[in-house]
């Protein structure tokens, strides 16, 4: 097993210093390495490849960062054109409506697949913690995962009408999913 020295550590401030703009996020985003490396370190199966494993963890943290930069950013262009806009309120309002179209079509699934979307996007589980919790591999829950969303898509696509650009999901007239 490589140690983690702080010739790694350069390494990989390095690695995601690249990849980000700011030098004060890619040590933030390392930081979050380290967190996520503590919380999931029983994981690693093969000590041996520690090294990849800690570089997918960094990828994965960069991934996570660009997102939540997008969705801070399409939040502030939306409160640009509509001073009332919060947030909050939108999601809430976009949340109930989605939930209220999903919960019939996730009955609907088969109960592996149900009990995977239930577990991970319901409960708020991590999809290794939920396969823990189904006594499954978490390759497997993340199979399951994601053959349930596209499950999931092809029933709201078939029955609903949605709008990518401002996320409004509108039921066409007798979909039955309300």
């Amino acid at each position: 097993m490589p140690p983690i020295d702080d010739g790694f550590r350069e390494r990989l401030l390095a690695f995601i210093s690249r990849r980000v703009e700011r030098p004060q996020d890619a040590e933030d985003l390392l930081q979050e390495v380290y967190l996520k490396i503590a919380r999931s370190a029983e994981g690693l199966r093969d000590r041996g490849r520690l090294e990849a494993w800690i570089y997918q963890i960094a990828r994965n943290v960069i991934t996570d960062h660009y997102r939540s930069a997008a969705r801070a950013h399409q939040a502030h262009a939306r409160k640009a054109l509509d001073p009332t806009f919060t947030p909050e309120a939108a999601d809430e309002d976009e949340l109930l409506a989605l939930t209220a179209c999903l919960a019939p079509m996730v009955a609907r699934l088969p109960a592996a697949y149900r009990e995977a979307i239930e577990l991970v996007e319901y409960g708020g589980l991590t999809q290794a913690e939920a396969a823990a919790k189904a006594g499954i591999s978490v390759s497997g829950m993340k199979s399951r995962v994601q053959r349930g969303r596209t499950r999931l898509h092809e029933m709201l696509t078939a029955c609903c009408q949605i709008a990518l650009d401002t996320r409004t999901v509108t039921p066409r007239t007798a979909c039955g999913c309300t």
